[in-house]
């Protein structure tokens, strides 16, 4: 492998230039790179030009991902948790973007259905709870938890993927199919919870620790394993710090704090003004000019007729006639 340059913003909005060793794209959407100054490891998603000529809400997919990692950098940035994937640095204007994370951790989830031992299992929930507890405390959800979003390597789960997050309480479009998806989502109806994160998790679980396929909200009875999970299914879900508690579990939110830097803050602020203005630059400009302008002078019309303009100098006039009259 050959090294190759590679250029980015930070977080923060400063331009990066390294030197990268890179591996072969897979799917040609993503592939790992190495940071040859430090040796870090890295993966790089992207949108190929011929999927973004075809499907233009890749674009919209991507700088989501971009923008929800700084967020979660922003409250997050003394202690990063290790269940959550870490933005470097994205590159959004160039013909095929991208966006810049620290390596993966672990191995798909699928590759240990019905494989775990009783101890792991129960770590498994533990951290995957964790980390929907901590999105919950940034006020981001998900939105696609399932085997292909979900990593473990035996002792942390790491979620991958925030190209669906949102915030919590924003408008729910309809995402995702049964049984990873809960039926609120799958309908779009409401606002955005973290209990769309809940369902998906339990499923998740569900199917790892028993190894069995899930056509509909399965029967956890005979798990005893799964009994912390009983209610996430239901109308009424209990909050992840809940199903932490029942497992034991401390809250992470008491040794993790949830900060705001105004630094990144902002950087977050001018990355939402920017994709804004590439969206649509002129006819915003256009309506203020339009709708604001005349606005001004039909006010200053009305509040000043043409007449009143005069009756100073009038006033002055006739003053000065007095004046004069009363001299002589």
């Amino acid at each position: 492998m050959e090294p190759e340059p590679l250029d980015f913003d930070s977080p923060e909005g400063d331009p990066v230039s390294w030197e990268v060793e890179a591996e072969p794209w897979q799917d040609l959407s993503e592939r790992r790179v190495t940071h040859l100054a430090s040796g870090t490891k890295l993966v790089q998603r992207r949108v190929p030009r011929a999927e973004g000529r075809d499907r233009e809400y890749l674009y919209d997919l991507l700088e989501n991902e971009a923008r929800i990692g700084a967020r979660l950098l922003t409250r997050l940035r003394r202690a990063y948790p290790p269940e959550l994937p870490r933005l470097i640095g994205y590159s959004l204007d160039e013909e095929e973007p991208f966006v810049l994370l620290y390596d993966y951790r672990g191995d798909p989830v699928s590759r240990y259905f019905g494989a775990l031992l009783i101890s792991e299992q129960r770590t498994l929930q533990a951290s995957l709870f964790r980390a929907i507890r901590i999105l919950s405390a940034c006020d981001v959800v998900h939105r696609r938890i399932e085997p292909s979003t979900v990593r473990w390597d035996g002792a942390t789960v790491q979620l991958t993927d925030l190209s669906h997050a949102t915030l919590i309480g924003s408008r729910r479009p309809a995402l995702g199919e049964a049984p990873y998806a809960s039926p609120a989502q799958r309908s779009g109806k409401g606002p955005a919870s973290t209990a769309d994160d809940l369902w998906g998790a339990g499923m998740v679980i569900y199917r790892t620790v028993t190894g069995r396929e899930i056509a509909d909200v399965p029967d956890l009875s005979a798990t005893p394993a799964l009994q912390p999970l009983k209610d996430v299914f239901s109308g009424s879900p209990p909050s992840a710090q809940e199903v932490l508690a029942r497992l034991r579990v401390p809250d992470p939110m008491q040794s993790l704090a949830v900060e705001r830097d105004l630094g990144l803050e902002e950087g977050r602020a001018a990355f939402d003004r920017a994709r804004e203005a590439r969206r649509d630059p002129a006819p915003a400009a256009e309506e203020h000019v339009t709708r604001i302008q005349p606005v001004a002078e039909e006010e200053e019309g009305r509040a000043l007729p043409g007449w009143a303009r005069w009756l100073p100098l009038a006033v002055l006039l006739v003053l000065l006639i007095v004046l004069w009259v009363v001299t002589r």
